[in-house]
């Protein structure tokens, strides 16, 4: 009878326990973390955010302390548990969506990387994203797909200097010259700058040729009468 090698063994247990590592942060009670967010800009900026603070919030279950991790996954709080910049900035009328949807951008990158609106993928879709990019039992992997969502509740995706994910990227607006003046505001023109370098030793008729493709396939006329062979 053979034995595995000790050795091996190992080895193949450390490759578990590093594939099954969850790797995005999670709240055993994400409902606790929901609530937390809506009331963050509602109430005094604390000095630190600890036991006595989830229990003043009304959080009081000993599972609620797992927010943490996540508020300082998300930046909102440092290493020593106090409210940051970016505390203050998701209190500010106005700012605070856009200032957690770029951290939810940067704490969950891959997700959007898979994803233009991972939030609105179903409970399904994400958790395929999630093993693919991360790791733990089946009750952790729900945890994190909880936690995300939780914190896409009170974000705006759509932050500044990040695309609009639902809407496509707009026209660039033509200057007002000439005809262009009397047309809606709302029309776009589209400049386009063609550069063709044509074959040498051609005849003309080749040439035509080429030109009338380009006509059809390229700008789209399809008025061109076909040429006579």
């Amino acid at each position: 009878m053979k034995r595995t090698p000790k050795k091996t063994k190992n080895a193949n247990e450390a490759a578990d326990r590093t594939t099954t590592k969850p790797k995005f942060p999670y709240s055993n009670k994400p409902n606790s973390l929901r609530k937390f967010l809506g009331e963050i800009p509602q109430r005094p900026k604390p000095d630190k955010v600890n036991a006595d603070t989830l229990k003043g919030w009304g959080l009081k279950d000993s599972n609620d302390y797992s927010i943490i991790r996540v508020l300082k996954a998300l930046g909102l709080v440092n290493s020593n548990n106090e409210p940051t910049e970016t505390w203050t900035e998701f209190m500010t009328p106005g700012k605070g969506p856009s200032a957690l949807g770029q951290a939810v951008r940067r704490v969950w990158a891959p997700l959007f990387q898979l994803s233009h609106q991972p939030n609105k993928e179903t409970d399904e879709k994400l958790r395929n994203y999630f093993n693919i990019h991360s790791g733990g039992s089946d009750a952790t992997i729900s945890f994190q797909i909880q936690t995300f969502k939780a914190a896409c509740d009170y974000a705006d995706l759509a932050a500044p200097g990040l695309p609009d994910p639902a809407k496509p990227p707009g026209l660039p607006a033509a200057k007002a010259t000439g005809e262009s003046r009397g047309r809606s505001e709302s029309a776009s023109t589209i400049h386009i700058d063609l550069h063709i370098h044509l074959p040498e030793n051609k005849s003309r008729r080749d040439y035509e040729y080429i030109f009338e493709d380009i006509g059809k396939y390229i700008l789209g006329n399809t008025s061109i009468p076909p040429s006579d062979e």
